[in-house]
């Protein structure tokens, strides 16, 4: 007997299906999601975790406990689909309804729409169509009425809805209505890429095709459908697509073929917990068994489906399995049980495809069209309103948005046009500054260059009184003050505009100060002033630039020196504060107006104080300037009649590099004031260089200051031979005619400044040897490298020392002739190898060398020839070697000849006379003289003491 107690409750979960979609679908607004997604990847992580059905239990009394409903939800869902995969319908349909339950509650419709499409699923797979139908149009309503219908979840969930009604009617024989739905949820799996949607779809239109005779298109579509279960990993995909394979085969007779396949569905659905798809690969097995007379085998698989069948109660399969009882008992000749068989089959199938299954199902698909129309009529008439509302506001709103967006881009770009133009007048106003102070730095530098020199020139004269050398010293004083201005002038703009980078340290700063207010000593003890420095700690380690400390420190101290009286007080305290130090520089001088404080710091302010040495107002502006260089900051208190203390505050950390370690007394640029009273003349002894034709050596002076020009000469004129250029391009021609022995250029000059002169020079073969010397008023760190890089050998800055340049002179041509007689002697031993010339002097020799070698054998090889060949004229030939090599060209050639004979004799068996003929001696017995008289030994003799010693 049929056994139908899954009907309890079959129409207590229709109605609850029903109450659901009305619940959601009557909400106005459809409420999103009841959990996070956090809260879901939670989960998700915690089924995939624990696969055992037992633990998803012991979980879901924690999330009731714990009142977390969509943690039950998710595990409800999960619970239910384990037991359907082990054929337990009734506690599938259980789970999946308490899932339902809940999500109604919250109003998730995506969790509604899933736990319909199981129920629906659960009831499918044992037979009740009725049931499975409310659940499937249940769901596919809420679907259409969801808000989200775009988003991945939405449309899978839509799509499973239709394979589910498809399915339905698949199985209630109604092929057209199963293909139309079929279709359109291929289509939709394919544009959402999922192979087990596009596996599942190919597979139910396989069957429709199968169930109209179309056995290769049926083929095709199972043959897919397995492609894509393949590609998504799904055993029981494959296995599916093997028994809807093997079907096939079994209805062409290809019985080999169909056993194949369906052997390969019962082994991989043998190790799986799907009972239901087992149950067709088990069927199939005994049906082809039984075709082919194997009852024996037919049997065992009767019996393993029929108890599987009647423990899952699924319809469908147990009428099958008695209709091939029917036929095994009819084979064995039972006609008893074979005609039970019967009627048990005829009763199952009559159960699952009944009228009244029918009626009710074609029912709801006439309230699901219903529903549907009217709620799109509804639709359609609210979207027309809606829209033309939105119409009127979207174009009234587009006119104001309109008009705003012209506005506002129109004072954008005014905006914009604005600061534009600031920015190029602010970096034209920079550039022009720039410039301004390098020229005029540059223009007082060039006279001061002629004071100072002249009068430091004048102050050693023998001949002068002791009256005007005291006027002249005065002189040089004050050029000195004036060259100082002109620096610190300089400095200003050089910190302001950022140029160079600061050489930052890591040391002592106590140990610097202390070295600093040292320095002072002596110019207070001279104007009676006490000067002390008080630190509260002994040491204190921070990074700090050198020369802007002594700068700023130094002028603090020369202004508390300068406006302090006699038995005044001059302290320096250094205080640590945390991350900071505090240095204070306080006096007991005049003081400062209150008026005067905001401004002592801007440039070339001068407050009204009543000294008579005022200065320039330039100091204090580089004293806030370097401050705030190094992070700082600077104030000051003052009161007029007691003194002034000037306040830096410094981080004891500048970034995060390791700097360079600073040590106490290392060598600096930067000059302590000293007053003028204790000022020394500095001078640098001349040493003797030892030459003998020192009057031979040319250098050329290149200097578009006429006085300048003849007074550097003037300097050299009894020592050197002096030749003048007024330019880089006038210097460039007379250097390839002249060949001097070194060239002293400035930098700004017309036509050709002195950098294109030392570029010019160092690339052409002629003249790159010749060192360079640059005297220029542009003293700056990027001007130095600039010279440098372009070839110079010294940089001297106006106003200069005379016996610097007398001694850097000196040293360069030194340099060059002891290189000239190192490498003479070497030519001479054969050595030349061990004797390190520069890049461009090493070229040409190996050129020059290279061309002698190749026109050696000629007898007519002269210096006239190599100088054609070197593009060089032969006085320039001549100086170039000599100024190398110490040789003129035929003495180098000749060498050369020397030089390869002996390497022939050591290297060959060839006659004395063939190897001097191959060396270009056209005379035996000559080439044997010369060869005697530079290596002491004749060829023979210098052949067999090589033999000997080998």
């Amino acid at each position: 007997m049929i056994d139908f107690t899954e009907y309890k409750g079959r129409r207590f979960c229709s109605f609850f299906c029903l109450i659901a979609v009305l619940l959601i679908s009557s909400c106005s607004k459809v409420v999103e999601k009841g959990y996070t997604e956090e809260e879901r990847a939670a989960v998700d992580s915690l089924i995939n975790t624990n696969p055992a059905t037992d633990s998803l239990t012991v979980w879901l009394d924690r999330y009731m406990a714990a009142n977390n409903t969509s943690g039950v939800i998710l595990v409800c869902r999960e619970l239910g689909v384990r037991y359907r995969e082990m054929a337990r319908f009734t506690e599938a349909i259980e789970y999946h309804r308490r899932g339902l339950e809940l999500a109604v509650q919250i109003r998730d419709t995506p969790e509604v729409v899933q736990a319909m499409n199981n129920i629906g699923t659960n009831y499918r797979r044992i037979g009740i169509l009725d049931e499975a139908s409310v659940s499937h149009y249940g769901a596919l309503l809420l679907c259409e009425q969801y808000s989200d219908k775009s988003s991945h979840a939405a449309r899978k969930n839509r799509v499973i809805s239709l394979s589910g009604i498809g399915n339905v009617y698949l199985m209630l024989d109604n092929f057209e209505i199963a293909d139309s739905i079929f279709k359109v949820a291929l289509e939709e799996e394919r544009a959402l890429g999922s192979d087990v949607g596009q596996a599942m779809n190919y597979s139910n239109r396989g069957a429709v095709f199968e169930a109209h005779g179309m056995i290769d298109s049926a083929l095709v579509c199972y043959r897919m459908s397995m492609k894509h279960n393949s590609a998504a990993g799904s055993v029981v995909g494959v296995s599916l697509s093997h028994n809807n394979i093997g079907r096939l085969y079994e209805k062409r007779g290809q019985w080999e073929d169909a056993l194949r396949e369906y052997h390969s569905a019962y082994n991989l659905m043998v190790e799986n917990s799907d009972l239901y798809h087992w149950l067709e690969a088990c069927i199939a097995l005994a049906r082809v068994n039984l075709s082919q007379g194997d009852i024996v085998s037919a049997r065992r698989y009767l019996k393993h489906a029929e108890e599987t069948a009647r423990k899952t109660r699924s319809r469908e399969h147990l009428a099958e399995i008695c209709h091939l009882n029917y036929l095994y008992y009819e084979k064995l000749g039972d006609c008893r049980l074979a005609l039970d068989n019967y009627i048990l089959s005829c009763a199952y199938s009559d159960s699952v495809k009944n009228a009244d299954n029918q009626n009710y199902i074609q029912n709801q698909r006439v309230n699901y069209e219903r529903t549907r129309s009217e709620r799109e009529l509804k639709s359609v008439q609210k979207n027309y309103e809606t829209e033309q509302r939105t119409k009127n506001i979207f174009l009234v709103a587009c006119f104001c948005v309109l008009l705003l967006a012209m506005i506002a881009m129109g004072f954008l770009w005014y905006a914009l046009r604005m600061k534009l133009h600031n920015q190029r007048v602010m970096k034209r106003m920079e550039i022009i500054r720039g410039n301004f102070f390098t020229n005029v730095t540059h223009e007082f530098r060039t006279p001061l260059t002629l004071i100072l020199g002249l009068s430091e020139q004048m102050q050693k004269e023998k001949w002068i009184e002791d009256e005007f050398r005291t006027k002249l010293a005065t002189i040089y004083r004050q050029g000195k003050n004036l060259l100082g201005l002109v620096n610190q002038l300089l400095e200003v703009s050089k910190v302001k505009s950022g140029i160079g980078d600061p050489g930052w340290r890591t040391g002592d700063l106590v140990a610097c100060l202390r070295m600093i207010v040292e320095s002072n000593q002596p110019y207070t003890r001279a104007k009676q002033i006490s000067l002390r420095f008080i630190s509260s700690e002994t040491e204190v380690i921070m990074d700090f630039v050198p020369e802007y400390l002594h700068k700023i420190i130094g002028n603090l101290l020369s202004n508390a020196i300068k406006f302090t009286p006699k038995e005044g007080q001059v302290v320096v305290r250094m205080v640590r504060n945390g991350n900071s130090v505090m240095i204070r520089v306080a006096d007991t001088g005049c003081g400062i107006a209150d008026s005067d404080l905001p401004d002592i710091f801007n440039a070339f302010y001068q407050g009204e104080n009543g000294v008579k040495e005022a200065g320039t107002g330039i100091g204090l502006s580089m004293v806030r300037e370097m401050v705030e260089c190094m992070d700082g900051r600077i104030r000051v208190k003052s009161q007029v009649g007691i003194g002034s203390e000037f306040i830096i505050t410094l981080p004891l950390k500048h970034g995060n590099a390791s700097w360079q370690q600073w040590i106490a007394g290392e060598e600096t640029d930067w000059e302590l004031p000293v007053p003028e009273e204790e000022e020394e003349e500095k001078s640098l002894a001349l040493p003797s260089d030892g030459s003998e034709d020192r009057m031979s050596a040319s250098i050329l002076i290149v200097e578009d200051n006429a006085d300048v020009s003849y007074y550097i000469g003037g300097l050299l004129k009894d020592t050197y031979r002096i030749l003048y250029a007024r330019n880089g391009a006038e210097g460039l021609e007379i250097a390839k005619e002249h060949m001097p022995e070194l060239i002293i250029t400035d930098l700004m000059m017309p036509e050709m400044d002195g950098y294109e002169l030392c570029r010019r020079v160092r690339s052409s073969d002629i003249l790159n040897h010749i060192p360079i010397i640059v005297v220029t008023a542009k003293c700056g760190d990027a001007e130095r490298v600039s010279g440098l890089n372009a070839g110079a050998d010294a940089y001297l800055e106006k106003p200069f020392s005379t016996d610097e340049l007398h001694i850097r002179i000196s040293k360069l041509l030194e340099q060059r002739r002891l290189l000239r007689e190192k490498y003479s002697k070497a030519l001479g031993d054969g050595t030349t190898q061990t004797v390190k010339l520069s890049s461009p002097d090493q070229e040409f020799l190996n050129r020059l060398n290279d061309l002698i070698y190749s026109l050696m054998s000629n007898h007519g090889l002269n210096s006239d020839m190599i100088a054609d060949k070197m593009c060089m004229s032969k006085s320039q030939l001549n100086r170039k070697v000599r100024t190398i090599t110490g040789y003129n060209t035929s003495a180098y050639i000749l060498q050369m000849r020397l030089e390869r004979s002996k390497r022939l004799l050591i290297s060959t068996e060839d006659l004395i006379g063939d190897i001097a003929f191959r060396c270009g001696f056209e005379d035996a017995n000559y080439f044997a003289r010369l060869f005697k008289q530079l290596f002491n030994v004749t060829p023979s003799q210098y052949r067999k003491s090589l033999n000997g010693q080998k």
